[in-house]
């Protein structure tokens, strides 16, 4: 018989930040290792290790983390019905990147690398990059039967994050509301009023844009 236990280390941002870059991550920081901190405002938020991101031709080796749970409050992708534009015109993505990313603490912000996001719409194809941004359907559920559109609005460089393989670990809860569904970036490619969600259960669903649902972003490293 076996017990399991939690074991506490401390590190720093910066010293997670070397040992990414040097493609030495995974041998200190496994699948689903959590850090907790505390959020400018008092808001205490844990993030876990979702992927190792291996070196390319234009970027060192890397580790993507997200947010265990949604933060507290909820937002809207849009104030209106629509997703026209994508994620990169949306009021959740700058609800992302100015209500929340100044709140991370300084040095945790000081050590992040912008993520390259590329999705797909009806006017085109979007292509830019992001410090802290919401996952992708493809992030979630990859690209098959699990998803809602087989990863239609996502660009080649997504793929499904290895800790939300299993439904379960794709639940997410929010504080004083308990299990919550969270919009992820993507927009409904069938209609131009959603977008991409997970439900309660950890699967995928689609709502419109004007309605407020948990936000639970990532950030690369």
């Amino acid at each position: 018989m076996q017990i399991k236990k939690t074991v506490f280390e401390e590190t720093t941002w910066e010293k997670i930040k070397a040992l990414a870059v040097s493609g030495e991550a995974a041998k200190a920081l496994a699948l689903h290792d959590e850090i907790t901190m505390t959020l400018e405002g008092g808001e205490t938020v844990t993030v876990e290790v979702a992927a190792h991101l291996p070196a390319t031709e234009d970027k060192p080796a890397g580790v993507r983390f997200m947010f265990k749970d949604c933060l507290k409050e909820p937002h809207r992708m849009n104030e209106y019905p629509t997703n026209t534009g994508g994620y990169q015109a949306s009021e959740g993505r700058r609800h992302v990147l100015e209500d929340i990313y100044p709140k991370l603490p300084a040095d945790l912000r000081a050590v992040i690398r912008p993520r390259k996001i590329t999705e797909i719409t009806r006017g085109g194809t979007l292509v830019y990059e992001d410090p802290v941004w919401l996952p992708s359907e493809t992030d979630m559920f990859g690209r098959g039967s699990a998803s809602w559109q087989e990863g239609a609005a996502d660009g080649p460089d997504d793929f499904q994050l290895p800790i939300y393989e299993n439904e379960r670990d794709r639940v997410k809860e929010r504080p004083g509301y308990g299990t919550a569904p969270y919009f992820c970036r993507s927009v409904d490619s069938s209609s131009s009023t959603s977008f991409c969600r997970v439900t309660t259960d950890g699967g995928a669903s689609s709502y419109d844009a004007y309605s407020s649902y948990g936000v639970a972003p990532g950030f690369d490293l």
